[in-house]
C-alpha cells in the first residue's frame, strides 16, 4: 500500500516561495525536501503562487504621476524609462502569446476565446 504524506499549507507556501525566487528547479526543490514528486510542487505553485506574485503588483510605483520631470533633461529621462518600460511589456506579451502558442499545440487545448463564439448558457 503507497504512503501518502500530508504537508501544511504553511510548508507548501514555504517551497512555493522558494521556487519562485531561487534559481532552483522543482525536482531540485523536491529532492531537497523529501518530497516524493515534482509534480507536488506544480499543483502547490498553481494553488499558493499568486500569493506572491500579487504582492509586487500591489507594491506602489517607484516614480509617482506627480513628479513630472521640468527640465529638458528630466523629460528625456522620463522618455527614456517609459520607453524601456514599454519595451518590458512588450516582451512579456510576446512571452505570454507564445506560452499560450506552445500549450494549444503541445496540449491540444484551446485557450484564446474565438471571436464571436457563443456563450454557454447555465
Amino acid at each position: 500500500m503507497k504512503i501518502v504524506k500530508r504537508y501544511s499549507d504553511d510548508f507548501k507556501r514555504e517551497i512555493v516561495e522558494l521556487y519562485l525566487t531561487s534559481d532552483l528547479t522543482q525536482q531540485a526543490i523536491a529532492d531537497k525536501f523529501g518530497i516524493a514528486t515534482h509534480a507536488s510542487i506544480q499543483q502547490w505553485v498553481r494553488k499558493f503562487g499568486g500569493e506572491f506574485r500579487t504582492a509586487v503588483m500591489n507594491t506602489p510605483p517607484q516614480n509617482p504621476k506627480s513628479d513630472l520631470p521640468d527640465t529638458p533633461e528630466g523629460m528625456a529621462r522620463r522618455i527614456r524609462e517609459l520607453e524601456e518600460a514599454l519595451e518590458r511589456e512588450r516582451l512579456t506579451n510576446l512571452a505570454t502569446n507564445k506560452m499560450i502558442d506552445v500549450a494549444e499545440r503541445d496540449l491540444n487545448i484551446s485557450i484564446r476565446k474565438k471571436s464571436g463564439a457563443k456563450q454557454s448558457k447555465k
